[in-house]
């Protein structure tokens, strides 16, 4: 019995740990040292925050498990080092990211329940593992994927991040995990309907080549030193274009006239200019896209026209000033 006291004590004190962090909860294996045929695990209260169902004993063959209070008898074949693995609901993390000029920072967001965890080994997964009975226990466990992903989920799945071994201490702890420099481009977009008023507002947004895998989350944009907004970013493997969009510009709009052409008792025919002068001293890339009534007929050279409108993309260069005109036609 006393053999058996000391190897419990020796485990637990062992806090070494390899942790992997989800969204919802984290998956830990804890190295032990096993006595021949049943050991005590003594979690305390930390067993009111493992999944059920989710303790295995790696390394030697389960005969059973038998909970009592804040402890659990584990019987089995063969003895020496193996490995106690379990879910584990008090640990969940995330991923954030700030943009400030050129430098996209990776962070991990991780929240610990409970007591301190020495983790010897860490690695945060972004992205959906489904664990059932957790959102009723918690709420929303996949809250950061769904926020980030809110037409549906990441075509990418999981996205893995491996963190520098660390000690966790309860409560929220942040890690700058990944940073590169990008180069970003900026961006100003008019979408939606077809309009006549005289001035039309923008929104404000970025786009950049991914330097590294990028997991759903927000995106903090902080430019010559002020801070901008937050978006959200969609997931971006390695390599593709990743673009967000911040709302609505403070200073950029387009300003639009209208004019009467001729008009029949079936349709009028319109001429429509739109002027826009980039109000910043960098370059900017105008993107508009409009839709109008059906039928339409569009005249506008060097746009893409779609079905329901057009689609057009513009490099402009400090303070440069572009003017488009096309001719529209519309039922009266």
């Amino acid at each position: 019995m006393k053999r058996l006291l000391a190897l419990v004590l020796l485990s637990l004190s062992t806090l070494a740990q390899e942790v992997v962090v989800y969204p919802g909860f984290a998956e830990i294996k804890e190295p032990v040292v096993l006595p021949p045929g049943a050991w005590v695990y003594l979690g305390g209260e930390r067993l009111t925050r493992v999944v059920p169902g989710s303790f295995r004993l790696l390394g030697v063959e389960e005969i059973e498990r038998v909970y009592q209070g804040g402890a659990v008898l584990f019987r089995y074949q063969g003895e020496g080092p193996a490995t106690l693995r379990y879910l584990y609901t008090g640990l969940s993390g995330e991923v954030f990211y700030t943009l400030e000029g050129a430098t996209l920072t990776l962070w991990a967001r991780l929240r610990l329940e409970g007591g301190p965890m020495e983790a010897r080994k860490l690695t945060l997964l972004a992205g959906e593992a489904p664990l059932l009975g957790l959102a009723e226990a918690k709420g929303l466990p996949m809250r950061a994927l769904a926020e980030a992903a809110p037409l549906g989920e990441s075509p990418f799945g999981l996205f893995r991040y491996g963190l520098p071994a660390r000690r966790l201490e309860p409560g929220t702890t942040e890690i700058p995990a990944l940073k590169a420099r990008v180069d970003p481009s900026r961006l100003l977009r008019y979408q939606g309907p077809f309009r006549t008023d005289r001035f039309l507002a923008l929104e404000r947004g970025y786009r950049f080549k991914a330097p590294f895998p990028l997991a759903p989350g927000t995106l903090e944009v902080v430019e010559e030193g002020f801070f901008l907004g937050q978006a959200v970013l969609p997931a971006t493997p390695e390599g593709e274009v990743a673009e967000v969009w911040l709302g609505r510009d403070l200073e950029g709009r387009l300003e639009r006239t209208v004019s009467l052409l001729g008009q029949s008792e079936k349709e009028a025919t319109y001429r429509v200019e739109t002027r826009f002068k980039n109000p910043y001293p960098y370059p900017i890339t105008l993107l508009l896209s409009e839709t109008f009534p059906q039928p339409f007929r569009l005249d506008f050279p060097g746009a893409s026209l779609l079905p329901q409108g057009y689609r057009l993309e513009l490099a402009l260069k400090p303070q440069e000033t572009r003017t488009l005109t096309y001719r529209l036609t519309l039922p009266r």
